[in-house]
């Protein structure tokens, strides 16, 4: 049965406006997504078309990261799953001729109820940005994704998600993912310039991590 804190979140997020700026996307006074994270979405993005084939997204945002994906030439499809109808109608915009090509498929809903249909072992990559509903920032966020994330993969198949930290992978990251069943992890410091009013990232340097399974 589910929450009903958890219904109440879901229900009132999905009931706020997306306000889309140039720079910024706000849902319910949520900071969801700036254009300074550009930098960190292209190589998160990178990370994970590393192999090629069927990419995972969950998040779409501003679409920064789909559209590195988007660009590489070794992708098959591209899956993304984002929860907000609004997001959604703007990724549709967006992305109309990949959309309409096959090369992207948009699911609304919530990663939660959408990633138990699809088939294990069916991606190469996933990326994982999903904001938390009750918290900001939303630090450990990609946490209950990791099993799943393990399921997902194919062999050799390579994870990577907004990790919350700044120099390095702490030992409860590593922990959490072997525990999901990776078994093979690497990292890279990326540097960022927030902005004075960001309220998710103060830092000069965040971390981009990948888990191969």
């Amino acid at each position: 049965m589910e929450n009903p804190a958890d219904l109440q979140s879901r229900n009132a997020w999905l009931h706020s406006k997306a306000q889309f700026t140039e720079d910024a996307l706000q849902i319910k006074g949520f900071q969801v997504m700036q254009r300074w994270e550009e930098g960190y979405m292209a190589e998160l993005a990178a990370v994970a078309v590393r192999n090629g084939g069927r990419v995972l997204e969950v998040g779409f945002g501003m679409g920064i990261s789909a559209g590195y994906i988007q660009r590489a030439e070794n992708l098959h499809s591209h899956l993304i799953i984002e929860c907000h109808h609004e997001v959604i109608q703007f990724a549709c915009r967006q992305y109309s001729s990949a959309v309409a090509s096959g090369r992207m498929t948009l699911i609304n809903g919530f990663w939660e109820e959408v990633t138990p249909c699809l088939r294990s072992e069916g991606f190469d990559g996933i990326l994982f940005d999903s904001i938390a509903l009750d918290q900001e920032p939303h630090f450990f966020n990609a946490f209950p994704f990791f099993a799943e994330a393990h399921r997902l993969l194919r062999k050799g198949g390579v994870f990577t998600y907004f990790s919350d930290e700044t120099r390095h992978l702490s030992a409860r990251h590593i922990e959490e993912l072997q525990k999901a069943g990776f078994v093979e992890f690497q990292q890279k410091v990326c540097r960022v310039n927030p902005p004075a009013d960001c309220r998710y990232w103060k830092d000069g340097t965040i971390v981009i991590p990948w888990a191969v399974k």
